[in-house]
């Protein structure tokens, strides 16, 4: 009995690898299919290098009124091709999602979704600076995107550049007050950069939807002690026992204050 249920799972584990390594060499197969068919017949285009070298992918004195016009069946294919895309980074197939948006970012190099999909895919290697880079191209182009503002904001943090993403939330928070999450990351960064003046605003206004975020409220004690404002900083403490009265770190500190 046991013999056959082994048995069963190694049938089972056999097909899905054979379905696995079909579908790579499948995907693989289109991959390469539509390079060839791109070679035999060209199109009419300049040749675009790619911001994976650190390098520009368009031109900067370009515009959208200079970029190519696509037409009806190249805007099939980018939807196939975005779609594509998409699947292979789902299943972290990099590579394959690499070259098929760098393949097509030459026939419409201004494509948001395959320009997002290729920060990701820098965000994913640890290239920060070249995400970085494609972000601040995009905006270039769609200006005061917010969710492109908030990508770049994220990618700063990734390599560490921490006020320059404080200054990114900073202008998105300008175009929505009430983003919470935007709230948050201010609030975290600002602590971190030990700009307490805004790291109580921002904690403040997080505070405000949620009162009894006991983080936010350490956040906001720790930001009077380093201004050397004891009361206050007693106040807050005194507030976080009241919602955790045995939360020993609030009442050590309460007790030395």
């Amino acid at each position: 009995m046991e013999n056959t249920i082994f048995l069963k799972i190694e049938i089972i584990i056999f097909i899905l690898s054979v379905i696995y390594i079909l579908y790579y060499i499948v995907t693989w197969i289109i991959w390469l299919y539509l390079k060839v068919k791109k070679v035999i017949q060209p199109k009419k285009i300049n040749t675009q290098k790619t911001a994976i070298n650190k390098v520009d992918i368009w031109n900067k004195k370009s515009s959208l009124n200079n970029t190519i016009k696509i037409n009806s069946e190249d805007r099939e294919k980018l939807d196939e091709i975005v779609k594509a895309v998409d699947r292979n980074i789902q299943k972290r197939f990099y590579d394959i999602a690499k070259n098929l948006i760098v393949e097509w970012l030459s026939i419409d190099k201004y494509n948001k979704d395959l320009n997002l999909f290729l920060a990701f895919i820098c965000e994913k290697e640890k290239k920060y600076s070249n995400a970085i880079f494609i972000y601040k191209d995009l905006l270039t182009i769609f200006v005061n995107n917010i969710d492109i503002m908030k990508k770049l904001g994220y990618a700063y943090a990734l390599d560490n550049k921490l006020l320059d993403s404080f200054t990114m939330y900073e202008k998105v928070h300008n175009w929505n007050k009430w983003d919470f999450e935007v709230i948050d990351i201010l609030s975290e960064l600002a602590f971190e950069l030990k700009n307490y003046k805004k790291a109580k605003k921002y904690i403040n206004l997080f505070l405000s939807e949620k009162p009894r975020n006991i983080n936010k409220l350490f956040m906001k004690a720790e930001c009077y002690e380093s201004e050397e404002k004891f009361n206050q900083a007693k106040n807050v403490y005194e507030k976080i026992l009241e919602i955790q009265p045995y939360n020993q770190k609030a009442k050590e500190i309460f007790a030395s204050l």
